[in-house]
């Protein structure tokens, strides 16, 4: 019961994210660089809920993205994956400070 709270508090995040992304960062960028809230979502994910969870929930997030809004379906998805993945480097470099 409590794993399926935490994946529709994911989920709920994920759509506060997608519209603050779409509809307040859409206009808010450094040099033509816009923030990407998504990636610091999976990485939280990935650091606390670990690489499995975050690399599934990547892949997903990534797939929704992909669907709603870009030309090329599986970019989004396959990066997003590879940065929940990669959280073993980074929880390995956490800990070892």
């Amino acid at each position: 019961m409590k794993k399926t709270i935490t994946i529709v508090i994911l989920f709920i995040v994920f759509i506060i994210i997608y519209f603050l992304e779409l509809n307040f960062f859409s206009w808010f960028t450094i040099d033509g660089i816009k923030p990407n809230l998504f990636i610091l979502l999976i990485l939280f994910i990935g650091l606390y809920g670990g690489a499995k969870l975050g690399t599934v929930l990547g892949l997903i997030f990534g797939f929704i993205i992909d669907v709603l809004g870009s030309s090329l379906i599986g970019v989004s998805a396959l990066c997003l994956g590879v940065i929940g993945f990669l959280r073993r480097i980074f929880r390995e470099e956490f800990l070892k400070r």
